[in-house]
């Protein structure tokens, strides 16, 4: 599902016709995918998705944008075993956008402890007292579901998507290079980045650990 829809775009470079139409649908795909790319974010919401991460043993690791209203359809394991959350493991809010999670947390007991892998009730099924903590097999855990920020999607988010998208419009019909002048008089220059982006990206940028998809 696309951040922003033609409508919007349409409004934001002040154009009533529909002749380019086509070449703008094409476009907003391409500078949301900028957009995630630079950030390391999964913006566009999608359902039915699986990915792979390699825990390295850890306690917590980053992970592509994980909705809190799919919960209920989201499959979480871990070395096989089907995990449960609240109990197995925990999404933790988002600094920008409390409706997603980018960081997963899987432990949340002191493994320094004799028997520490006990406090989980799962431990025989989890097999916790062999593998232990702080060691992690390659492509353990994989969370299946739906990924990306549900509506409404942030504003600046959305913002920029426009600006970005108007960017590539206005590259396309000039020959990517000079400058253009925006409906409410702000002289754009057609070789640099949106004014105020490199800061989008310091705001939202994530580094996540996809080993597989």
């Amino acid at each position: 599902m696309s951040i922003v829809s033609l409508a919007e775009v349409k409004t934001y470079l002040g154009l009533t016709g529909t002749q380019d139409d086509q070449v703008i649908s094409s476009l907003i795909p391409v500078a949301e995918a900028r957009l995630e790319r630079d950030t390391g974010r999964t913006f566009s919401y999608t359902s039915n998705t699986s990915h792979t991460y390699s825990t390295d043993g850890q306690a917590s690791l980053n992970i592509r944008d994980a909705p809190s209203n799919g919960s209920n359809t989201r499959t979480v394991t871990l070395g096989g075993v089907t995990l449960t959350n609240g109990t197995g493991y925990w999404l933790l809010p988002d600094r920008r956008n409390p409706d997603v999670s980018t960081t997963i947390q899987l432990q949340y007991y002191d493994t320094s402890r004799a028997g520490w892998y006990k406090v989980d009730p799962q431990w025989w099924d989890k097999n916790l007292d062999v593998a232990h903590w702080g060691q992690g097999t390659p492509n353990d855990l994989v969370i299946s579901g739906s990924e990306g920020h549900p509506l409404p999607v942030p504003a600046d988010v959305v913002g920029m998507a426009k600006v970005m998208t108007a960017l590539l419009y206005w590259q396309a019909k000039s020959g990517a290079s000079g400058t253009v002048q925006t409906p409410t008089g702000e002289t754009i220059d057609l070789s640099q980045d949106p004014i105020g982006y490199d800061q989008f990206v310091r705001d939202w940028r994530v580094r996540t650990a996809v080993s597989g998809v």
